[in-house]
């Protein structure tokens, strides 16, 4: 990485700019980007899912947030200085030590919501500037091409309504707000397959086609994207314009008849918008967000096939592990070889973690094949995973015991699980927030002296990102949590070179008879009883575990008695016993 240091400086230094910003993110601001936008991966070698860089001439910064406070400095050689936002930030480093420099920025890479933050906090100190071309591609010879995948239609079995249902929702959504909008830019590719009813293979986790649109106020999308990646679709109100010329598909509208979402929409585009755009968030963000009923049973149907994959392979785990070694990287294989068993799986949902003793401690771990580990014996082993399928998504973390855990280790893991019983309980009014939710998740660990970096749940899409928003469960969440929203429960506990710890299951937020909210489990997989002390669980803790396991008893025992395995007697057997009682 030293030597890309230095050819990135040369750039720079060309440029005439005194550094530049790498963001992880490419145009589109996904969390997942395919491998010709992995930039700083490329120039710094960190692999995590969300981080920004500075390079100047003397210093190289990389920040991220507290899942990848390990990771970061594992992955990065001594050149670089690594910070946990949000403790650290860069808006603050740059003024502490870019005081009257000029900064380079991609303005295809930088939202606009961003680059105003950043401008804002700047205060005229550090002044931001858009670059002609990006100095991290010019050093990067062997750049991978960009994918270019075809639109596959998405069933409304699954989707639940039409195109034309959603496209009047939006519409009328941005007529209420703002009338004189005559577009709006989908900048957001899963915002773009939710309108359509289509799906793509563009990336390697997340079904989407990489592309922007225009949704005009007569109800035509028109998709800056080569026809033919469409052609399987129903092509009826979509028209097609230039990728390579955004500009000439904006020029038609006049000053303040665009509106623009600024987490999402490029700063370049901004830039080709006639006078000043109006920011708002997109309307597909919201509804996109609140499931329809034919969502939510498309969750529960994967869930199901999910979980008989998931019993599949814990059976198999806790067979192999007293007989041989298991390394992290074939937990992996495993998991997608017992998925891909359903003629419905179509990729993992993200690429899996599996950190054992330690490495589970590393919150999103990336176990790579060579460089990974035998799962010790008498530890831990943390194992997140999901897959898509072809009508919704999963997303489950399972930490189980190797050999014979420690009484630190079990006392912690009972722990979050009370913090996770504490969610699944819940039972909270409309409006209730992220914040408030995550506070009454984290209670139980925090009385122990135990918590954890991370949020304690995210938003999941419906065969689409398995990190969705706008709503979220965490210490900053200020959006109201909706009946229909799918989510994660997902609270833990690190010890840093010791274990990890976390138990998720997706929940769907559902509407009692008296107008509350509380949440339904989706999930449908044993929690390792092996590592919970009953005492310290209380009486409603115990019977939510009971009648939990008992459940995923009756959902997934008539499943894996169609045998369709040699050994799937052998597995029921493993899930009865994993669904016992507590003694």
């Amino acid at each position: 990485m030293t030597d890309r240091l230095a050819a990135l400086r040369a750039e720079i230094k060309a440029m005439g700019v005194d550094g530049v910003i790498i963001p992880r993110g490419d145009a589109f601001s996904g969390e997942e980007v395919p491998a010709a936008d992995e930039r700083l991966a490329f120039i710094s070698g960190f692999t995590g899912s969300a981080g920004i860089a500075i390079v100047m001439a003397d210093q190289a910064v990389l920040f991220s947030d507290g899942r990848y406070t390990i990771q970061m400095e594992t992955e990065t050689g001594p050149e670089w200085q690594c910070l946990t936002q949000p403790e650290a930030s860069l808006s603050d480093w740059l003024l502490n030590h870019a005081a009257g420099k000029v900064i380079g920025f991609d303005a295809w890479l930088m939202p606009v919501g961003q680059r105003e933050r950043l401008e804002k906090a700047m205060d005229g100190q550090v002044s931001l500037t858009p670059l002609d071309a990006n100095p991290v591609d010019r050093i990067w010879p062997d750049k991978p091409p960009r994918p270019l995948s075809r639109a596959i239609p998405y069933s409304i079995e699954y989707a639940g309504m039409t195109r034309n249902e959603k496209i009047t929702a939006c519409i009328d959504r941005i007529q209420a707000s703002h009338p004189d909008v005559r577009a709006m830019m989908i900048s957001d590719p899963a915002g773009l397959a939710w309108l359509l009813n289509a799906r793509g293979r563009d990336l390697n986790h997340t079904p989407v086609v990489l592309a922007f649109a225009v949704l005009s106020r007569d109800g035509t999308v028109t998709i800056l994207a080569d026809p033919e990646r469409f052609a399987d679709i129903d092509a009826s109100g979509l028209a097609f314009a230039d990728p390579a010329e955004p500009g000439a598909c904006l020029s038609q509208y006049g000053e303040g008849e665009v509106m623009i979402d600024p987490s999402t929409c490029p700063t370049a585009i901004e830039g080709m918008v006639k006078g000043s755009a109006i920011h708002a968030e997109s309307p597909i963000t919201a509804l996109k967000a609140i499931k329809t009923g034919a969502e939510l049973k498309a969750f529960d149907h994967a869930h199901r096939i999910d979980a008989v994959a998931m019993v599949r392979f814990l059976h198999w785990l806790d067979k192999t592990l007293p007989e041989r070694p298991v390394r992290e990287v074939e937990v992996d294989q495993k998991l997608i070889e017992f998925r891909s068993l359903s003629d419905e799986f179509i990729s993992p949902s993200f690429a899996t973690i599996c950190g054992g003793g330690g490495n589970g401690a590393i919150v999103h771990y990336r176990a790579v094949e060579g460089k990974d580990q035998p799962i010790p014996m008498d530890s831990l082993c943390l194992i997140d995973s999901g897959g898509q399928y072809l009508g919704a998504t999963t997303d489950i973390t399972r930490t189980i015991a190797a050999g014979t855990p420690s009484a630190e280790m079990i006392h912690a893991f009972t722990h979050v699980l009370k913090a996770h019983i504490a969610l699944a309980r819940c039972r909270f009014p409309e409006g209730t927030n992220g914040i408030q939710l995550d506070a009454i998740t984290r209670a139980p660990l925090w009385q122990a002296g135990l918590d954890f970096a991370h949020g304690t749940g995210h938003g999941v899409g419906c065969s689409l990102s398995v990190h969705e928003g706008p709503a979220s469960i965490s210490k900053r969440s200020t959006r109201a949590i909706e009946a229909g929203m799918v989510l994660s429960n997902e609270p833990g506990f690190y010890q840093p070179g010791g274990f990890g710890i976390r138990i998720e299951n997706l929940i769907a937020i559902q509407r009692d008879d008296s107008g509350m909210l509380y949440a339904e489990n989706l999930t449908f997989v044993p929690i390792d009883r092996r590592l919970i002390r009953a005492d310290l669980l209380d009486g409603d803790e115990r019977s939510w575990l009971d009648a939990y396991h008992r459940r995923v008893r009756d959902e997934i025992a008539p499943l894996l008695k169609a045998r369709v395995l040699s050994d799937d007697d052998a597995a029921l057997s493993w899930l009865i016993e994993a669904t016992e009682p507590l003694a």
